[in-house]
């Protein structure tokens, strides 16, 4: 193709205030633009009216997004359905609202009749589609290093315990009471970074999600802590974005063994993953016992997520744009 590619994206907010939207949107979609446009293609949002060579769908699978998609396949727009979440297999509501009903699934499968190609934002959906769609790829979420460009400096010798700290929406916060006592046992201070407080049995500090600052407040964390109950398909689909931030600011990880996890997080060099609550009572005390481990391991979980940082993720997608506008199956 010898001209830029125009490419539309659609999603389910009409603003650009990162804070009061899923961090999908951004990760998946706005956060990439300026590196797209430096690969020239040109990126346009909610643009109903714009001829666009391909349009990819975020976060949107309900009947008005159904029929954009078949409007803009009327008009030889390729279009891309973006899956973040796996809405193929049945949970019921987990939690605070979240999971997936019967509703979703068929949402969903309708979507994938009418896509002309599938991108997921983890290989675990990605597998999953691939039951249903003849094109599917697997593109990661991206880290905007530019934003998140902090480096942890870590300290290597004795001193107080480290501090665990732990990001995510709220309603999601319940995951670290298994690990809450242990932290408790080890005198190691818990940092909760959130759209709001959650309601915990433990004692940890609360520091609000924004965008603009959490690059500093992550650091402020010695090692991030994941715990995850893997008793659903629906955590299983989840990407590895929750540690990928700290990683990518030098900060390690101690996390259950989520699929996508084990992309970035590599035992004894960016951090640990733990399969049982003894595992998880043995990787805190490796943290109280060597002072130098965090140290050791951050240098390492900054260079794994070299290859998600937005530009060489921007790189996955203007590939696929590329082979959709020109005709490739």
């Amino acid at each position: 193709m010898d001209r830029p590619l125009t490419a539309t994206w659609f999603v389910p907010v009409r603003h650009r205030n990162y804070d009061r939207m899923p961090a999908s949107v951004w990760n998946r979609c706005l956060q990439l633009h300026p590196a797209l446009e430096r690969l020239d293609v040109r990126c346009l949002v909610n643009d109903r009216r714009a001829r666009a060579d391909v349009a990819i769908l975020v976060r949107m699978q309900d009947a008005g997004a159904l029929e954009l998609a078949r409007g803009l396949r009327a008009r030889g727009t390729r279009v891309v359905f973006d899956l973040c979440v796996n809405y193929l297999d049945v949970t019921g509501l987990l939690g605070d609202g979240y999971g997936v009903t019967e509703r979703h699934r068929q949402e969903c499968l309708a979507m994938l009749d009418v896509a002309d190609a599938v991108t997921t934002a983890s290989a675990f959906i990605a597998r999953r589609v691939a039951e249903h769609h003849p094109r599917v790829v697997y593109i990661p979420d991206s880290i905007d290093r530019r934003h998140f460009g902090y480096t942890k400096t870590h300290a290597e010798r004795p001193g107080p315990p480290p501090t665990a700290i732990w990001c995510g929406v709220a309603v999601k916060a319940p995951d670290l009471e298994p690990i809450l006592p242990l932290l408790r046992m080890r005198g190691m201070p818990l940092i909760v970074v959130a759209d709001r407080k959650p309601r915990l049995s433990g004692p940890f500090e609360f520091v609000r999600w924004r965008h603009a600052t959490a690059p500093r407040e992550l650091i402020r964390g010695d090692v991030c802590v994941a715990p995850r109950l893997l008793d659903t398909p629906y955590n299983l689909g989840h990407s590895f974005f929750k540690i990928g931030i700290f990683l990518t600011q030098g900060v390690p990880a101690v996390a259950s063994p989520v699929p996508s996890y084990a992309e970035v997080l590599r035992a004894e060099q960016t951090g640990l993953v733990c399969t049982s609550p003894k595992e998880w009572e043995a990787a805190l005390d490796r943290l109280l016992a060597d002072p130098q481990i965090l140290a050791r391991w951050s240098p390492a979980a900054v260079e794994a997520m070299r290859p998600y940082w937005s530009e060489n993720v921007a790189a996955e997608y203007r590939r696929l744009f590329l082979e959709l506008a020109n005709g490739s199956t």
